[in-house]
């Protein structure tokens, strides 16, 4: 499949060469010696539909037509510093088919060279444009002072970190798509903005989220009957932002309903009937950070709401089944952000649990946050990935419960 998408491809190729020639009404020599001087015409793009505009520069990675005459002899091709891929069945003596380098330039000319077999060269006016920054994620949103954060996204070429308040982050390492970048002593909460000079990103996330923080395990606490909760590292995981809820049963099996893998939040007792969130279920997402230093490779951490009172009214929820070792054990190296859109609590208590029946809607989808004051998470089921009566390996650190737009 890949040759024929290859051949394909390299037919339209020939196809709109052959178009572009003929409509100048020129014959094509191909490879053929110059006859005389250099001469570029115009350049425009090789989509049929896009023709009409003609091109004074181009992204990096755009394919275009340079239309001319006397290119037959054309041995490397320049954009700026960045040598161009050439195909010769792409070069004839009036048109040149080729790429713009996807690599940014390390000296900017603004100019395309040719360089032609008898050691001639030409030069011609056009600019390559180099995308602004894409931010498109962080790792977790939570990290320390002095330590490091993930983020993904692409063009990042010399990028620079900014944190709240204007502070640069060192940058530990990076690449075209990620950063690995220092957190600076006194960084507060907000936006991070990564700027290169050819633009700037600004996060959709916030960096140490602390809007509708519902669980920190510091100030904001769950009922100390059910996840032990910890200050310094436990079971490998160490602290991201103070103390943490562990859940840890390292013989967990099916339908096992116990303390120390449930974690539940009573608003009576936990500071009034304020509700979880407002806003339309659309809008909205539960957001937490996970650490996970075993493989976890079964059973479902089930995450709902329920109205006021001291009881976990499991029987009427609607749940949101998180499920990350879907496509094999998961196991994270250090803290990470889970976001489930409110849209995910759709399955009531007596939902199929079968793997074939894990992609279809729930019977109960959360319609509203009305009269909604407590949130729960418990490891809680049958087995549905292995073998029925297989036990389970469960440890699982959680921070940081939050209810907040979707980025």
């Amino acid at each position: 499949m890949k040759i024929f998408s290859f051949f394909k491809y390299s037919l339209l190729l020939i196809l709109v060469s052959s178009f572009i020639v003929s409509c100048e009404k020129e014959t094509d020599d191909l490879l053929s010696e110059k006859d005389g001087p250099v001469v570029v015409n115009y350049i425009r793009l090789t989509d049929p539909a896009k023709s009409d505009s003609l091109l004074t520069s181009a992204f990096m990675g755009s394919l275009i037509s340079i239309i001319g005459d006397n290119f037959g002899d054309l041995k490397q091709l320049y954009f700026n510093d960045q040598k161009a891929i050439l195909q010769p069945n792409f070069i004839t003596d009036k048109v040149i088919i080729v790429n713009v380098p996807t690599t940014v330039p390390t000296e900017v000319t603004d100019k395309i060279r040719m360089v032609f077999s008898d050691g001639s060269e030409f030069l011609h006016d056009f600019k390559v444009s180099v995308p602004a920054p894409v931010l498109a994620g962080i790792k977790s949103e939570y990290a320390p002072d002095g330590g490091t954060i993930e983020l993904s996204g692409d063009f990042f070429f010399d990028p620079k970190v900014t944190f709240p308040g204007d502070i640069v982050g060192e940058i530990v390492s990076t690449d075209k798509n990620n950063i690995i970048v220092t957190v600076p002593l006194g960084v507060q909460p907000g936006v991070i903005t990564v700027s290169t000079n050819f633009g700037k990103a600004v996060s959709k996330f916030i960096f140490r989220d602390d809007r509708n923080t519902i669980l920190n395990f510091d100030d904001k606490t769950h009922e100390n009957w059910t996840a032990p909760t910890f200050g310094s590292e436990n079971k490998g995981v160490v602290p991201v932002s103070g103390n943490f809820a562990m859940f840890s049963d390292s013989d967990f099996g099916e339908w096992k309903w116990n303390n120390p893998t449930t974690m539940w939040y009573f608003a009576p007792s936990r500071g009034g009937a304020k509700p979880i969130a407002v806003g339309p279920i659309t809008d909205l997402a539960v957001k937490f950070e996970i650490n996970v230093p075993e493989d976890w490779i079964d059973f479902n951490l089930l995450i709902f709401m329920s109205p006021y009172a001291s009881d976990h009214g499991y029987d009427n929820a609607s749940f949101a089944r998180y499920q990350p070792w879907r496509n094999g054990a998961f196991k994270t190296s250090g803290w990470q952000t889970v976001t489930i859109p409110l849209s995910a609590f759709q399955y009531g208590k007596d939902d199929s649990w079968a793997k074939e029946d894990w992609d279809k809607p729930g019977s109960k989808p959360l319609s509203s946050l009305d009269g909604l004051t407590n949130i729960n998470m418990m490891m809680f089921g049958p087995n549905v990935s292995q073998t029925s009566g297989t036990k389970a390996n469960i440890q699982i650190a959680i921070d940081n419960i939050r209810v907040v737009p979707i980025n």
